[in-house]
C-alpha cells in the first residue's frame, strides 16, 4: 500500500511517496519545487511540484477586489 502527500508550507510544494513496510510507512520517493517527482508504482506519475500552484493571485491583491 503507498501514501502520498503533498504539501505547501510557505508556499514552497513538496510531494512525497511513503510505503508500507513491515507495519511502517518509509519514504519512496520525494522531489520540491524545480525538481522532478517520479514515481512507478502503483502507477506511472511525474511532476515538478512547482505546477500544483497554478497561477493563484497573492492574497494582497485578491483582498483589495483588484484583478
Amino acid at each position: 500500500m503507498a501514501r502520498r502527500a503533498v504539501d505547501l508550507r510557505n508556499r514552497v510544494p513538496t510531494i512525497a511517496l511513503f510505503e508500507l513496510t513491515e507495519g511502517e510507512y518509509r519514504p519512496v520517493a520525494a522531489a520540491a519545487a524545480g525538481s522532478s517527482f517520479v514515481m512507478r508504482e502503483p502507477f506511472d506519475f511525474s511532476v515538478d511540484p512547482a505546477e500544483l500552484l497554478g497561477d493563484e493571485a497573492p492574497v494582497e491583491e485578491s483582498a483589495t477586489g483588484e484583478g
